[in-house]
């Protein structure tokens, strides 16, 4: 279902893109708004459901939760999911997902349009509107985030935006290193307001 989105993104992309077949000087206008134009990358596809991906069950109202002790890691919320228990993937829309704060790391909230969760590893992607919180308060907007739970990096190599105290600032793409509280702006950053 929406997993062939994931695999036919480039596609989508290409189709939407404009073909200027007329005078000159609107060929070089293009090529002016296009080299201007931040470089969009490519949503990661992870494999998770790649070939036949077994049964599917229809999930209405998802709640996945990954604890460690007492203590909650994950919380991830979904409207709606597909999800295939033979791969341990669930394929999701309007997804709130919270990673909490630790004693060895901060954390970070996120909401989006759609998503897959690797329940086996704990691993996302996440895609559409993302809009999410990370420490200090600092809050991000990209067209997708990936969070890999092995390294504890939460990453977009997409243009994002990012809001805190100090401003706002554009760049193209992001990693927080989620288990260091450390956050790099990726591609050169750029102020878009001050504070």
């Amino acid at each position: 279902m929406r997993h062939r989105a994931w695999q036919n993104r480039r596609a989508a992309d290409a189709a939407q893109a404009v073909v200027f077949r007329s005078a000159p000087a609107v060929v070089a206008i293009g090529l002016v708004l296009l080299a201007v134009a931040p470089a969009r990358a490519d949503v990661p596809d992870p494999g998770w459901l790649e070939g036949d991906p077994g049964q599917k069950l229809n999930v209405r109202g998802m709640t996945f939760v990954a604890s460690e002790g007492g203590a909650n890691e994950i919380l991830l919320r979904a409207e709606r999911a597909d999800f295939y228990p033979e791969r341990e993937v669930a394929d999701l829309d309007v997804v709130d997902v919270e990673v909490t704060p630790g004693d060895d790391r901060v954390g970070f909230r996120m909401r989006c349009d759609e998503g897959l969760l690797n329940l086996a590893n704990q691993a996302f992607v996440a895609q559409g509107h993302v809009v999410g919180t990370i420490e200090g308060n600092r809050q991000f907007e990209a067209l997708w985030v990936a969070y890999d739970e092995v390294e504890g990096v939460l990453y977009t190599d997409d243009p994002v935006l990012i809001v805190d105290e100090d401003g706002r600032y554009r760049g193209g793409g992001f990693r927080y290193f989620v288990n260091e509280s450390r956050f790099r702006l990726q591609g050169g950053a750029t102020v878009v307001q001050g504070p």
